[in-house]
């Protein structure tokens, strides 16, 4: 990591930090640092994605983003220094206090210290090299999910993807929100390779995501212990499955030698009875836009409630201002701050008697810039593959569950344990936040009535707010459980196991680093060479053919625009993948119309390597079928290294 670098990062903090300083409720030192990281990668983000579009991505531009950005944090830094002196010597005497002492710190610094050291051991070990040049990868997450992301990096760093479109499924509108990408993206004019753009990037958010969870928690309830329960109920999050799997299986078999070697996922088993996943191996890590997703809504919602009734309309302004623009970084964030913004804003307003103006400083900027945000980043296919349905998956041929009442009970018991009527309890026992926070409840109804996305999987995605809005709630409970004497304590416990067992143990699966089939190979030297060489020597806005496979150079390390990327994900962002693998059969096989489907896509190089033969051979192809033996007569050959080679075949273009 170059001084450029850290100095980028230093800059992030400064401008989110200076930024909180506009606001006009009281935040204590920590509030402003955690919160700067969030509001700072936002901010540099967004000024960034519109310096690079004007001018080009480039050292220069990313400078001249940070400086501006800077800029934009000035009036804060001048608005109060007495204020900002004043905050600086507080905290100075709260982190001398005993650690009994309910204005400590101490118990924060602990959860930021652990998670600085699990999120930094398992992002370092998210790739790797191999014996020939090649890439290596540590998790499933990484492999899978980050593939996307790799592409979705590098169409920005080196394929100049402005406007925006989708580099992987050429021709499609950029339906999903890449604002993290672009955030990876920005390390690589700096000097940093493309992998590690994306683990600097994951590393800044996920070390400040559980201090976050912390500040917003003690917001609510002015307590340490719910703080720090809520932190450790969420991220832990994974059902009950371990209680049966590890105690009754794993361990009794394997002795506690099977920490050093964890057989399997106990939060998640291929979406077979368990479907929520664990927060931070199924959400946080694969899916990088909720770092901040889950991060905005915490803080927003915080800094909502410290302000409310005050009639404080610079910090109504913010979190509105901060809503707006969460689209483009976590579209469900977005639904879920609109959607409890605007109820608490009906709350103060029907209390009041009147339209309160704070409350229209807030809705007005998020609705403003955030609803044209969403139109911009719809799916051209609109609203297809979404029906109305009972119960969820339960009931569907691939699974194992029924669509009955027992099985309903059982199956949000195996996935959520006692979660949720802990959540009931507890925001019963709040009355101050009871309407407030009720509708948290219609995102487990949401689950429950309809699939509203291309793969029924995400679903999970508004339970996940659930955990994460109802965890607070849970962790209240439970510290007036803590409080009270020995067998509430062991119970409280023994609850605290059952909710965290199995996706602690998943965490710990990834941050031990050697179970189960990884780190696994993921791409070769050759691929690697292939990638290079589309990325250095050919044209940015090129559009190539290649295996619509999980993984492909031409798009995970070049970043160029391809007919069709991985089918599943393609699917989830509702584009009609079957008729681009059928093109690309066309073209691969050589049959008849390939001609049409090169000027359909404007594709510029067809790529002939392993993959390809692989995918698209035809089932009743003889022994030496090889469409080399066409595309070596027909295009011009402008790479033939490691078993690859690169066809140009713009030629064919109508």
């Amino acid at each position: 990591m170059n001084l450029l670098v850290v100095f980028f990062i230093i800059t992030i903090v400064l401008v989110g930090y200076g930024l909180t300083l506009l606001i006009d409720v009281d935040l204590a030192v920590e509030e402003r640092a955690l919160y700067g990281v969030l509001v700072g990668v936002m901010v540099v983000s967004t000024v960034g994605f519109f310096f690079s579009w004007w001018a080009d991505m480039s050292r220069a531009s990313i400078i001249a983003a940070s400086i501006f950005s800077l800029g934009l944090s000035g009036p804060g830094w001048r608005r109060a220094p007495a204020r900002n002196v004043a905050e600086w010597r507080d905290f100075v005497r709260r982190i001398r206090l005993p650690l009994r002492d309910a204005s400590s710190p101490a118990p924060l610094i602990a959860v930021v210290l652990v998670s600085a050291v699990v999120s930094v051991r398992i992002l370092d070990i998210a790739y790797g090299t191999t014996a020939d040049g090649g890439i290596s990868v540590g998790h499933l997450s990484t492999f899978g999910d980050w593939s996307a992301h790799l592409a979705y990096a590098a169409s920005f760093a080196y394929a100049d993807n402005f406007p925006p479109e989708l580099p992987t499924a050429a021709g499609e509108s950029f339906a999903y929100h890449f604002g993290v990408d672009f955030f990876a993206a920005m390390f690589i004019p700096l000097g940093t390779s493309l992998q590690r753009g994306l683990q600097l990037s994951a590393g800044i958010l996920a070390v400040a995501f559980p201090g976050i969870i912390y500040v917003s928690t003690h917001r609510f309830f002015k307590n340490r212990l719910t703080s720090v329960l809520t932190v450790l109920i969420f991220l832990a999050a994974g059902g009950t499955a371990a209680l049966y799997r590890f105690f009754f299986e794993d361990l009794p078999e394997n002795g506690l030698g099977v920490l050093g070697d964890l057989p399997r996922s106990y939060a998640f088993d291929g979406f077979q009875r368990n479907w929520l996943d664990n927060p931070v191996t199924g959400f946080l890590y694969p899916q990088r836009p909720t770092m901040i997703g889950f991060a905005a809504v915490m803080m927003g919602l915080a800094l909502l409630w410290q302000a409310r009734g005050t009639g404080d309309k610079r910090t109504h302004l913010a979190v509105g201002l901060v809503t707006g623009i969460m689209p483009v970084f976590h579209v469900f964030g977005f639904g879920v701050l609109i959607v409890l913004g605007l109820w608490w804003a009906a709350l103060e307003c029907y209390a009041a008697r009147r339209v309160v103006q704070e409350c229209v400083w807030f809705a007005a900027p998020a609705l403003v810039v955030g609803i044209p945000l969403v139109g911009w980043q719809w799916p051209s296919s609109g609203a297809n593959g979404r029906n109305y349905r009972f119960w969820w998956v339960l009931g569907e041929d691939f699974v194992s569950w029924r669509d009955t009442l027992p099985d309903f009970i059982w199956f949000w018991f195996l996935n959520t344990g006692v979660f949720i009527p802990l959540v009931v309890v507890g925001l019963v026992r709040s009355p101050e936040l009871t309407k407030r926070f009720a509708p948290i409840f219609g995102l487990l109804l949401i689950a429950n009535v309809g699939i509203w996305h291309f793969w029924v999987g995400n679903n999970a995605k508004y339970v996940v707010f659930f955990l994460l809005l109802g965890a607070p709630f849970a962790a209240s409970f439970l510290t007036e459980w803590i409080r009270n004497g020995w067998f509430y304590k062991l119970g409280a416990g023994l609850v605290v196991v059952s909710l965290t067992l199995s996706g602690g143990l998943d965490i710990w699966r990834a941050f031990e680093g050697s179970s189960g089939a990884y780190p696994a190979g993921y791409m070769t030297g050759d691929d690697v060479l292939l990638g290079e060489y589309a990325r250095d020597r050919l044209e940015a806005d090129a559009v190539f053919a290649v295996a619509n496979n999980n993984v492909h150079p031409i798009r995970a390390i070049a970043g160029r625009t391809v007919v069709s990327g991985s089918t599943g994900r393609l699917s989830d962002l509702g584009v009609d993948w079957d008729v681009r693998a059928e093109d690309l059969r066309v073209i691969f096989g050589v049959n008849e119309g390939f001609e049409d489907v090169i000027s359909k896509y404007e594709i510029d190089y067809i790529v002939l390597g392993p993959e390809e033969r692989r995918a698209f051979r035809p089932v009743d192809a003889p022994a030496d079928w090889d469409p080399a033996q066409f595309w070596d007569a027909a295009a011009l050959t402008v790479y033939d290294i490691g078993g690859y080679k690169i066809y140009d075949v713009r030629e064919f273009q109508s």
